[in-house]
C-alpha cells in the first residue's frame, strides 16, 4: 500500500485549494487526505504504476467522474472585453499574480498531483496541468503571460 506524506510546508501551500478566503482553484474535498484516499480508491493502478519523470517527480493527471472542485485560472482569451479591463496585480501566497474579479465559475472534474520519488506531495490542484507560478510578475512565461486568477464575485 502505497503511504503519502505531507509536510508542514506542503499543507500551508495547499490550504490555497482548500480554504475559499485565498485566491486559487479550490477542491470540494475537505482535507488533502481525503481527497487522495479517494483518488487511490478510484485510480489505484495508476498509483501503483506511477514512475518518477526524469526530475525525479511523479506527475498524476486525473479525471474524477464527478465534479472535484472549481478551476480559478482562466486563459486571458475566455474574459470578456469588460473582465480584461479588471485584470489586477494581486498578492498570492508572497507572489505577485495577475487576477480579475468575475462571477465566472469554471467547475472542473480534474485534478493534479505532484509528487517526489519517495512519495512525498509537492502541490495538488483541481483543474488543468499549470506550470508553477513565475517568481515575480516581470519574469515572463507563455502560459501565466496567458492565463489570470479568478477571485469570484458572489451575486
Amino acid at each position: 500500500m502505497i503511504t503519502i506524506s505531507i509536510s508542514p510546508e506542503v499543507r500551508e501551500h495547499l490550504a490555497t485549494h482548500f480554504k475559499q478566503n485565498l485566491p486559487g482553484s479550490k477542491f470540494n474535498s475537505a482535507s488533502p487526505e481525503d481527497l487522495l484516499e479517494e483518488a487511490m480508491r478510484l485510480f489505484p493502478e495508476t498509483f501503483r504504476e506511477a514512475k518518477p519523470d526524469d526530475d525525479g517527480r511523479i506527475r498524476l493527471s486525473l479525471t474524477f467522474p464527478k465534479e472535484i472542485g472549481i478551476s480559478n485560472v482562466v486563459s486571458v482569451d475566455k474574459l470578456t472585453d469588460d473582465e480584461k479591463e479588471l485584470i489586477e496585480i494581486i498578492d498570492r501566497n508572497g507572489k505577485k499574480v495577475r487576477s480579475v474579479k468575475t462571477d465566472s465559475i469554471i467547475p472542473t472534474h480534474e485534478c493534479q498531483i505532484i509528487l517526489s520519488h519517495d512519495w512525498n506531495l509537492i502541490t495538488m490542484f483541481p483543474g488543468a496541468m499549470a506550470p508553477p507560478l513565475p517568481d515575480s510578475p516581470d519574469i515572463h512565461d507563455d502560459y501565466w503571460d496567458n492565463h489570470v486568477f479568478i477571485e469570484p464575485i458572489n451575486k
